[in-house]
């Protein structure tokens, strides 16, 4: 049986194909996030510094020491350096992928192994949980998606706040390249990318099922060695994501449509990142 397309990608080919998925852009991203969340939330204050930063003490105020965040699919661990940088130290993250983790952990990180469907973590554990990046929409049915999300809010206090950075399925659908060619390292890369329905399931309406965005990666060697790989995310409308969120007892606090915080936008945005909190 063949595995999963996402068990089978993100490793060292993978790595090769996103070097743009730097420091940088995670820094722009947690930063968006956390300036929104301070506004919200006390617990989520960044103190000012006007100076150089100082080694963090364990009784300063800028270490969030009471503050739990779990970051899915956190990968190299990007985003978890950041909020670390940031002063919340008590960040862990998770992801199935052996290669990523140990980038993670030579960075000091603490990240785990494991399936967002079946999270190793008690319940109410969580002040935050993030999934940066379009961690979400992976699996093969939407109700393994949902179940995803149940899981997320699970692990989360009352309270507590649920970030999601999606694709934005109306830009995408408009601005979809559908073939393209280069070289990364001395590879050459060629990629298709098509969308298709969802599997219909059982008892559901066929105009329910969702888009599939299909990308198809082939990697050329100079040794003339070939490698393909594949990715496959389901695309979700706000509409979708409100829906599921009143069943899982979480009410939307914001939304932005880029890697910058930019107000979001269903025609025009690139991203579809939200924000939800757990009622109390």
């Amino acid at each position: 049986m063949n595995k999963p397309w996402f068990k089978c990608w993100f490793g060292d080919a993978y790595k090769k194909l996103y070097p743009h998925r730097n420091i940088a852009e995670a820094e722009n991203q947690v930063a968006f996030l956390f300036n929104d969340l301070q506004t919200r939330d006390s617990r989520f204050k960044i103190p000012s510094q006007n100076h150089s930063p100082s080694p963090l003490l364990p009784n300063s105020p800028s270490n969030h020491s009471d503050v739990k965040i779990l970051d899915m699919g956190c990968g190299q661990g990007r985003h978890l350096d950041q909020m670390r940088n940031l002063g919340f130290r008590n960040c862990a993250g998770l992801d199935l992928s052996s290669t990523l983790l140990k980038d993670a952990r030579q960075k000091g990180l603490r990240v785990v192994s494991g399936d967002m469907r079946h999270l190793p973590f008690p319940r109410l554990q969580f002040d935050l949980v993030t999934s940066f990046f379009t961690s979400f929409g992976y699996f093969p049915s939407m109700a393994e998606d949902v179940e995803t999300l149940t899981q997320y809010v699970s692990v989360l206090k009352s309270g507590g706040y649920l970030f999601l950075d999606l694709i934005n399925k109306k830009h995408l659908l408009k601005n979809l390249i559908p073939e393209d060619q280069r070289t990364v390292d001395k590879i050459l890369v060629s990629q298709k990318r098509f969308v298709e329905l969802d599997n219909l399931q059982d008892g559901q309406n066929p105009d329910q099922r969702k888009a599939i965005v299909v990308k198809e990666i082939k990697m050329q060697h100079l040794s003339g060695e070939i490698e393909s790989f594949q990715e496959r995310v389901r695309l979700y409308e706000l509409s979708d994501m409100l829906h599921i969120a009143k069943g899982l007892h979480i009410d939307l606090q914001n939304s932005f449509g880029d890697e910058i915080g930019s107000p979001y936008d269903a025609e025009k945005s690139s991203r579809m990142a939200l924000l939800f909190q757990k009622k109390e």
